[in-house]
């Protein structure tokens, strides 16, 4: 691995968590916490609380690298709106979009409002810890992200 990777996964990485369910949430939590050690995570139970700690930057956090956000917050509806006004306020914030439903149809529409990737939810808790290992060599270790907004 490069240098410039190796350092990347080292360096914190702030992301927004996008999700209604409570369960999910400390399921995320615990999974990035075990997975993505650098990753430091904001929760948004609502895409009100999203948009607000998005517009506040928040002065104690960094502005997050990513949002990682449940399409069903708590309707498609507003989940999609969410990533319509996050492409449209912040276009350079990478979206991962994450939900229960593997609908084809859902799945396609949540890119064609333009999230960078689509993951289903696991059920157990080690398919959550694996999403994140695999989350975390990706997106702190290959991609490379716009410096800090």
């Amino acid at each position: 691995m490069p240098d410039d990777q190796r350092r990347n996964q080292k360096a914190s990485f702030p992301l927004l968590v996008a999700v209604a369910n409570k369960d999910h949430q400390l399921l995320i939590q615990y999974s990035l916490l075990a997975s993505m050690p650098q990753a430091m995570a904001s929760f948004a139970a609502t895409a009100d609380e999203a948009i607000v700690y998005l517009a506040k930057g928040n002065s104690k956090e960094p502005f997050p690298r990513l949002v990682l956000l449940d399409v069903h917050l708590p309707t498609l509806q507003v989940g999609y709106e969410l990533v319509k006004h996050i492409k449209h306020t912040y276009p350079c914030l990478p979206i991962v979009a994450i939900s229960s439903d593997p609908d084809a149809d859902i799945v396609k529409q949540a890119y064609e409002f333009g999230v960078h990737s689509f993951l289903i939810k696991p059920v157990y808790l080690e398919e959550w810890e694996h999403y994140f290992r695999v989350f975390n060599a990706y997106w702190s270790g290959v991609v490379t992200l716009p410096p800090s907004m």
